[in-house]
């Protein structure tokens, strides 16, 4: 439910309740004409506001739609238009998908990557503190994966585990990207040093960064606020 709709919801509530419990306690201690004329001066004008917000409720209702409505139509016209921008970028690029939640991103990512000509070979979980992080880094190393890519979607606090993995793929040659969405607070400007660092992952212009940085061998932070360039050159080396 949109945020705006359940505020004007709870203050409907809260007003009736108000209103009843004024009534009864009015009614209670006092009886006279006056209270009832300044009873009904009050009622008239809590409806006369009830009515306001049901009009204001119902053009949240109407604005929400249609947010909706454009949100799918972007959504279904850059479904279309990435193709063409993309294809073959990263053709026949083994990838290794990194994610520490169990969202819809890594999905996301895989029919990106998927668009853009490459394969996913695998997917994991960032490692926990119950992991074991060496255990984990020779599953890595078995692979045995020639040119290989990890792309990492961080939306959470990069604990020591998963900052162990990242140093360790840099060991082993990987080609890295991390992508963050919009609303990080997570810093990760350090790994731009040798790794493709997007903060703007969950955007289209985060797909187009995350393949063309892939495909120019770029790194760097890219996206919003401090980093590098909004999204990386086609020609870089």
């Amino acid at each position: 439910m949109h945020i705006g709709f359940r505020y004007h919801v709870a203050t409907l509530v809260a007003v009736f309740f108000s209103l009843f419990l004024g009534i009864l306690v009015g009614s209670i201690i006092f009886q006279d004409d006056l209270l009832v004329k300044e009873q009904n001066s009050i009622i008239n004008e809590l409806e006369s506001k009830f009515a306001q917000l049901q009009n204001k409720t119902k053009e949240l209702q109407a604005d929400l739609r249609q947010a909706e409505l454009k949100e799918a139509l972007l959504n279904e016209g850059w479904a279309l238009i990435r193709g063409a921008l993309i294809a073959g970028m990263l053709s026949d690029r083994q990838i290794v998908l990194f994610t520490n939640t169990d969202s819809t991103s890594a999905k996301r990512l895989a029919t990106v990557l998927n668009d853009a000509g490459a394969k996913i070979h695998a997917a994991y979980r960032w490692p926990s503190e119950a992991d074991d992080v060496e255990t984990f880094a020779a599953e890595l190393a078995a692979l045995n994966l020639e040119n290989p890519i990890a792309v990492a979607w961080v939306d959470q606090e990069f604990q020591g585990e998963a900052k162990q993995v990242l140093d360790y793929m840099k060991t082993l040659k990987w080609q890295v990207c991390i992508l963050q969405p919009f609303t990080s607070g997570t810093n990760l400007a350090d790994y731009g040093q040798d790794a493709l660092v997007i903060n703007i992952g969950d955007t289209y212009l985060g797909e187009l960064a995350m393949v063309w940085g892939l495909s120019a061998g770029a790194t760097g932070v890219y996206g919003r606020g401090s980093a590098t360039a909004l999204l990386p050159a086609l020609d870089e080396e």
